[in-house]
């Protein structure tokens, strides 16, 4: 069970996760054969960094003040609205730099303008990426990246696989980078390097790093270089290790206070959230928000769709032309009612926004839904196909349609899948 997008992207994220865990547990499903199990690794060292950060540090992370149990807190992650904030108002306090290594933030997270703002005021901000963006765009400085062809890689696990989790895998740099294209890696490393911790970043040398990451392992980065396709070591899987006895007989239980599944979370209770998981419907809905619904009816989601990787790649003709134009599906009963009609451009508005895109009628959707792509800013010159402002009503960038002030309470996830538009004909 991979709890992702789906059930992620809404206000009541955590209390569905909460739910859809506690089912596992209740069936005797959670890490017993056929269920829901975690499959054992190769053992490597971390090579994540979070042991140089004191704990007084990690505690003042951005966001943490308002969402002490979610990700600020564990596994020690920022969301980029709260970022935008820390920026611009200097709370919890202020932001002055940003390094931005691959990330098109203005078209992965909701509020762009709010974006834009932030990323405008900082002091000094950088980009390392393959194309100018509309985030490199707003960025003092853009370091040109290297491509994944021109750098090594070490992966110590893959995902989804229990034959993949003990997989172990080199892959080498096919050709030497273009121009004066470098790795995120490397300018890492070097940065370090010229702040004084060069030492913890074994002097610049990244081979060096892959070998401590792979010293655990019993694999030497010699015989993975040699070893073109990879190296498994098959670790027998172990079920219900919750089960498992210490040495004094007691049982390991889990990563709770009591050892126990805590159906009723007192860590929950104590910090003011359900103890219980209960169904709480999502902040901005026709159920819980008549009022709004009364103007904007439909129920607005977004879905990635196969041709692309997230806002990447439209600017290659092959692709584009499988998928020229931003669309949006809707059902053919809802088309109707708003005078929508199939591959016809279409205005999709929220209470925050409005974008263009052409209308995908389907039945693939159940009526009174419309859900929309993110990623749409790259033009296609060889097909002539155009690039789309992602700031402007005119553009096709969802996530001018949703705000940051609305979301789930422990994880900070903004409503992109659960939010409220209504449609109709562009002009």
């Amino acid at each position: 069970m991979y709890m992702w997008n789906g059930l992620g992207q809404h206000t009541n994220a955590t209390q569905t996760s909460r739910a859809i865990a506690s089912l596992y547990a209740l069936l005797g499903d959670f890490d017993r054969q056929g269920g829901n199990v975690i499959f054992p690794k190769v053992a490597v060292n971390e090579v994540d960094g979070k042991e140089f950060l004191p704990k007084e540090t990690a505690a003042l992370r951005i966001g943490r003040e308002r969402k002490p149990l979610g990700p600020p807190a564990k596994p020690g992650n920022c969301t980029a609205y709260d970022v935008f904030t820390a920026i611009l108002e200097e709370r919890p306090y202020a932001v002055k730099a940003l390094l931005n290594f691959g990330s098109n933030t203005i078209m992965s997270n909701a509020d762009s303008q709010h974006g834009r703002e932030a990323l405008k005021a900082l002091e000094l901000a950088v980009a390392a990426d393959l194309f100018m963006t509309p985030t490199a765009a707003l960025c003092d400085y853009v370091l040109p990246a290297t491509s994944f062809l021109e750098m090594s890689n070490l992966t110590t696990a893959f995902e989804h696989r229990r034959q993949g989790k003990t997989h172990v895998q080199y892959r080498p740099a096919v050709v030497e980078p273009l121009a004066e294209r470098r790795s995120d890696t490397w300018i890492i490393f070097e940065l370090a390097k010229r702040l004084g911790f060069g030492e913890k970043f074994w002097h610049g040398d990244i081979t060096a790093g892959y070998a401590y990451e792979l010293q655990p392992s019993g694999i030497t980065l010699e015989e993975l270089k040699n070893s073109p396709g990879g190296i498994s070591r098959p670790v027998e899987a172990t079920f219900q290790k919750h089960a498992a006895k210490h040495k004094d007989g007691v049982p390991r239980g889990f990563a709770t206070s009591s050892k126990k599944v805590e159906l009723y979370s007192h860590v929950f209770a104590a910090n003011g959230y359900p103890a219980m998981p209960e169904y709480i419907e999502p902040a901005i809905s026709p159920v819980s928000r008549p009022d709004v619904a009364a103007e904007f009816p439909l129920v607005l989601t977004n879905a990635k769709f196969t041709t692309f990787v997230h806002s990447q790649q439209r600017a290659l003709p092959s692709l584009r032309k499988a998928s020229p134009q931003p669309t949006a599906d809707i059902h053919p009963e809802t088309a109707l009612r708003y005078g929508v009609k199939h591959k016809e451009w279409m205005i999709v508005e929220s209470p925050r926004g409005a974008i263009k895109v052409q209308a995908r009628v389907t039945t693939n959707i159940v009526p009174g839904i419309v859900c929309c792509q993110h990623g749409w800013w790259q033009e296609c010159e060889e097909l002539k196909l155009p690039g789309y402002n992602p700031y402007e009503s005119s553009g096709a960038n969802p996530g001018t349609l949703i705000g940051a002030d609305l979301a789930d309470p422990v994880s900070g996830s903004l409503p992109h899948r659960s939010y409220l538009c209504r449609v109709k004909p562009a002009e």
